[in-house]
């Protein structure tokens, strides 16, 4: 492998391990912010569409970069698991945070990403597409942390072959 070859594939890497970081703190983090005082919840809601943000980000420029590079595309690809999760988990990462910003969209309080882009006064509060979009953006978020699990459980079996 060449030198340029190895590098792209460690920037690749270290793109990768920065958006699970985020995607594992948005996952683990969603599942009880319901669960708090109005004026706590808008806080974490804001980290949470934060950091949604920016996996979002994170993702196009991964796609990008993996694009860009011809990166993870051995012949008859399809054939491989690890690679055909990660063409699974691409589109799902992108649509998350889309789900995520339509429930903000339609709040009934404030939400404020990264605490200053106020998504939620984009639209008049809507409780039934709030609802909707919430609804998806939690089973979506349990399909990923299947897929999460997947993926580390497949890791770790390379580990041990």
């Amino acid at each position: 492998m060449s030198s340029t070859k190895a590098s792209q594939y460690t920037v690749a890497k270290v793109l990768h391990w920065i958006a699970g970081a985020f995607i594992g703190f948005n996952l683990m983090s969603g599942w009880r912010i319901a669960t708090f005082e109005l004026n706590v919840k808008e806080i974490l809601i804001s980290i949470h569409s934060g950091v949604g943000i920016m996996v979002f980000t994170l993702m196009i420029v991964r796609w990008w970069w993996r694009k860009k590079n011809n990166l993870y595309t051995p012949p008859n690809w399809w054939k491989r698991w690890p690679i055909v999760l990660q063409w699974i988990f691409y589109p799902l990462l992108l649509v998350q945070p889309v789900l995520g910003f339509c429930v903000a969209l339609y709040n009934d309080y404030d939400v404020k990403a990264f605490g200053f882009i106020d998504i939620s006064s984009l639209a008049d509060s809507n409780p039934v597409l709030r609802a909707l979009f919430f609804d998806m953006h939690t089973w979506l978020a349990v399909a990923l942390i299947f897929l999460v699990l997947t993926h580390g459980a497949d890791r770790l079996k390379t580990l041990f072959t």
